[in-house]
């Protein structure tokens, strides 16, 4: 091939059609006095010629149009079937100009006769630079198909909605998941619906300020906007839009992203904090209004228990001070002072404690505690409560067992004053 400066890039490959050798030398001869670098091959028959196509791999074909059973209009058929993009140029004694019209129009690049050589080497030069012109181009668009596919596939298979649009908002390319976001088909949008169409029109004044936005930073991507976008089958939808200047075509590319379910999303969350809040506020309320109600029990419970030891007091304890002033003998003395013990126990925190602790206690031992805790002995025991020392020992068993000091060696009156000390 021949560079921008004339010079040859690689040596070429001539396959010459010729059957007058001296003819052949004189092409080659004027090729080389051109400056071109190259090796030839000449043939002069059918066969010969297709195999030479087939295994020179010529660069470009010189051929006479007139041989010897064989013309050059075969000559160029044959090479226009296998191999149409090598140059084929025709050197010939004469060509009528209806002649070399035919030729051209089937497929020859150029044509140049034997008497004017010189222009041989100018046409072979011209037709290998149309050659790399073409490859250039075939290349350029091979590239831009590529392209155009990647991108097209890309577009068409992103999970976002994407439309292309023209200045005047009409809708010429839309992808798969723009015909979901609208639920119509690719054929009822293209070059028939405009964008806007599928925004609510109270929302249409925020696409028209972002396509505003878009063009003037046509360098950069606009501000996104939320709004409602309508679905011909499930009516109403939130999307966030964005919108970008495809640069120097006039167009936009436009992207929606469905945020439907994010939205609902959304509501649940905030229903349920709601109602979480709503449901914390009565607890608390609950649980001010059960403090109140235990304190008030409390209280209640207090004044109860006071009211009972200033009756006891007033009504009880007087009294029996009167009983102690009379004469009374040892047995009557002894059960007053009984009397006087247990009442005094009924309304002290030690005996209150001790019955709720070990409610277990019978009525009987909890009056041997009692006078266990008065420092009574056993025999005195029998004479206030009437009943054998061996009755007395079992009570007082049981409630050692009860108050967990049966196998220890705890004195059971020390043990009941420290027990009256705790509380």
């Amino acid at each position: 091939m021949i560079n921008s400066g004339g010079v040859m890039e690689k040596e070429l490959r001539i396959l010459i059609l010729e059957d007058a050798v001296s003819d052949a030398e004189l092409m080659e001869d004027d090729l080389k006095q051109a400056g071109l670098l190259f090796v030839s091959k000449r043939v002069a028959a059918r066969q010969a010629f297709v195999n030479a196509l087939n295994d020179f791999n010529p660069d470009i074909v010189l051929a006479d149009y007139n041989l010897p059973g064989f013309d050059g209009k075969w000559a160029l058929k044959i090479s226009q079937d296998k191999y149409p993009e090598i140059p084929f140029i025709f050197v010939s004694g004469a060509l009528g100009e209806e002649l070399a019209i035919e030729l051209l129009k089937k497929g020859a690049t150029d044509y140049v006769l034997k008497s004017r050589l010189a222009k041989l080497a100018p046409a072979v030069k011209r037709a290998l630079d149309e050659l790399s012109g073409r490859q250039e181009r075939k290349k350029a668009e091979n590239a831009l198909k590529e392209s155009e596919n990647k991108y097209r596939t890309i577009f068409d298979n992103t999970g976002t909605a994407m439309i292309i649009v023209d200045d005047g908002g009409t809708i010429i390319l839309t992808n798969r998941e723009f015909e979901k976001l609208t639920g119509c088909a690719k054929k009822e949008i293209e070059n028939k619906k405009g964008w806007i169409d599928f925004i609510h029109v109270d929302d249409q004044r925020k696409v028209m300020e972002l396509k505003k936005s878009s063009k003037k930073n046509s360098r950069h991507a606009s501000d996104h906007r939320e709004v409602l976008f309508i679905n011909r089958d499930a009516g109403i939808r939130n999307v966030i839009i964005n919108m970008a200047s495809i640069a120097s075509t006039g167009q936009y590319a436009v992207s929606f992203l469905d945020i439907e379910d994010l939205k609902k999303t959304e509501l649940e969350l905030k229903s349920s904090e709601n109602e979480l809040r709503s449901k914390t506020l009565s607890l608390e309320e609950t649980n001010t209004a059960l403090k109140v109600l235990l304190r008030q029990r409390e209280e209640d419970q207090n004044v109860m228990e006071q009211k009972v030891i200033d009756n006891v007091k007033t009504f009880i304890l007087p009294y029996i001070e009167k009983l102690k002033c009379l004469k009374l003998n040892d047995s009557q003395s002894g059960h007053l002072e009984i009397i006087e013990t247990n009442i005094n126990n009924i309304i002290s925190p030690f005996l209150r404690n001790l019955t709720m602790e070990h409610f277990n206690l019978t009525p009987r031992e909890i009056q041997v505690v009692n006078l266990v805790k008065e420092g009574k002995t056993t025999k005195e025991m029998t004479q206030l409560l009437n009943i054998s020392a061996t009755a007395v020992d079992f009570h007082r068993k049981n409630v050692r067992l009860k108050l967990g000091i049966k196998n220890k060696k705890a004195n059971l009156r020390s043990f009941l004053h420290a027990m009256n000390s705790q509380h």
